[in-house]
């Protein structure tokens, strides 16, 4: 025979009668037919009860009637007793047919029930605290007074910290009125919340169901007859009693979330104040660059150190951890940082340094402004004047003139006539245009001289130098004449005539050494040709000689 397994939907069923047949979603089935290894019990199918009719489980509503259990006391409903919370606090009930009757009529009661929803509420917050430590703390102790607890808690670093703690959703809002109160800043602070109503309803039905299959499947392994039905039947109790677990551990998180609400804070310790001084003001030019570097005095157990520069003119700031200690005590200075403006459009721009340090002691943060003023250079030109011939010994004029523009100050001199000799310097009057001066060449020399004025002043921007350069030709100063007959002249060109002879016979020595093997050489062989031709002559004279006599 094949039996199917129908779990009743009340608890209160007594045992009732179960088929059971192999299908797609029925249990493993098993053999009612005694196996040929055990024999079957006489009247076996005489004895086995009789099949009763299984009434249909009720259809199950899905809209909740609740029982709220807290820890002030019990809000209830009247009737037959539902589920009770699985791991205390509130427990959310569901009856069929009070449900069902009561949405229908549309009683006041009807409608508070169908308002009534699950919510998740939780709250990250961002605090700035003067004391880390004892912040955690009095968080701590204010999740006990509202009777909850401390999830977790972190301190690892002196200027940060964390906590979280689950206080009763009723009470939500005044905890975190109290958190705002105990904080210097409350730099962020987020509310999320999560309706699982919907889930809770579902998850509370199907347990129901479970729990109904579980009694059923409890019935029927007490009834089993033989080991491979009881093993058959304890497989699938154990399935579902599974099942049921997961359930419950589900309502149960669902329950405590809802009832107590999560509060996360992130603790940030309120830093100290940091002297810092950026500098004085400047004056700079486009295209120039701008030099920026800060002085500050960090507390003591601070030691590392971030800073910003913000030039005002929209470009990126610049960033830089880069610092360096003073001879000035305690002192430290930040790196130079260069900037260069663009224009003087928008000019001025307000440079500001925005400085934090970090250590063991906490946390420091300092910044300053200074004003920088963007301005063209002043334009100067220098006019050293013409270049000119004169005679060695000779005193020569210098007068070099330049323009002034407004705003110069401090205008001073400097020609320097290029034979060596110390240049010449000197303030220029106010008002003045023109330098004047006088100087001797002493030497003279084939190629010019090269004089420069230079012309220095202050702006509002910095220095302002500017040179122009001339040609000094200095020729040889004349010697003794006598009737147009230059004594030193002439010696001079007899001089350099016998140099120029002397030097070409000293170059004829020395090629003649450079080709002496060649010479000699040479004439060692003209020698040799010699003798050969006089023993050649005598001979030829000999036989001559001779043939006279015969």
């Amino acid at each position: 025979a094949a039996f199917r397994v129908i779990a009743c939907g009340s608890a209160s069923d007594e045992d009732g009668a179960f088929t059971r047949e192999s299908s797609a979603d029925a249990f493993s089935s098993f053999s009612a037919v005694p196996s040929p290894m055990a024999p079957a019990p006489p009247m076996a199918a005489a004895l086995a009860p009789r099949p009763e009719p299984v009434p249909a489980p009720a259809a199950l509503s899905i809209e909740p009637k609740f029982t709220v259990t807290s820890s002030e006391g019990v809000a209830g409903r009247t009737g037959s007793p539902g589920p009770q919370p699985i791991g205390g606090g509130t427990a959310f009930d569901f009856n069929d047919n009070e449900v069902a009757t009561q949405s229908n009529s549309g009683s006041p009661q009807a409608q508070h029930v169908s308002q009534r929803r699950i919510i998740i509420r939780t709250v990250n917050m961002q605090l700035v605290v003067t004391d880390i430590a004892a912040s955690l703390d009095h968080i701590s102790k204010l999740a006990k007074r509202f009777e909850g607890w401390v999830v977790s808690s972190d301190r690892s670093l002196t200027h940060r910290g964390a906590i979280a703690i689950r206080v009763p959703s009723d009470q939500l809002d005044d905890v975190i009125l109290l958190l705002r109160g105990m904080a210097e800043e409350v730099e962020s602070e987020i509310s999320t919340s999560e309706d699982v109503t919907d889930e809770y309803v579902d998850i509370q039905s199907r347990l129901t169901n479970q729990q109904a299959t579980e009694s059923a499947l409890l019935r029927l392994l007490d009834r089993a007859e033989t080991v491979e039905e009881a093993l058959n039947v304890q497989r699938e109790l154990s399935k579902v009693q599974q099942e049921i677990e997961r359930m419950e551990g589900r309502i149960k998180f669902l329950e405590e979330t809802s009832a107590f609400s999560l509060v996360s804070v992130q603790l940030k310790l309120a830093p100290s104040e940091m002297p810092v001084d950026a500098g004085e003001d400047q004056t700079v030019s486009p295209r120039i660059p701008a030099r920026f570097r800060a002085t500050f005095t960090p507390a003591a157990g601070i030691d590392e150190f971030n800073f910003t520069w913000d030039f005002g003119d929209g470009s990126e700031p610049v960033f830089s951890n880069r610092t360096a200690p003073t001879i000035e005590g305690d002192k430290r200075v930040t790196a130079t940082i260069t900037h260069f403006y663009s224009d003087v459009k928008n000019s001025p721009y307000i440079v500001e340094i925005e400085m934090d340090g970090f250590g063991e002691t906490g946390v420091t943060e300092g910044s300053d402004i200074l004003i920088v003023t963007v301005t063209d250079i002043p334009t100067v030109e220098v006019f050293a004047g013409e270049g000119f011939v004169i005679d060695q010994g000779e005193e020569a004029e210098f007068s070099g003139s330049f323009t002034r523009p407004e705003g110069l100050t401090n205008v001073n001199y400097k020609w320097d006539f290029g034979d060596g000799t110390a240049p010449e310097t000197g303030l220029i009057p106010e008002g003045s245009t023109r330098v004047v001066t006088a100087h001797v060449y002493e030497d003279f020399r084939p190629f010019a001289y090269q004089a420069v004025l230079t012309i220095t002043a202050d702006s509002e921007v910095g220095e302002v130098e500017v040179a122009s350069p001339l040609t000094v030709v200095v020729t040889e100063k004349p010697a003794w004449t006598v009737a147009g007959w230059d004594a030193g002249d002439t010696g001079r060109t007899a001089v350099r005539t016998l140099s120029a002879v002397g030097a070409g016979l000293a170059t004829a020595a020395i090629w003649a050494g450079i080709f002496s093997p060649v010479w000699i050489i040479a004439l060692g062989l003209v020698y040799v040709g010699r003798g050969r031709l006089k023993v050649r002559f005598a001979k030829s004279g000999r036989l001559a000689t001779e043939e006279s006599e015969d």
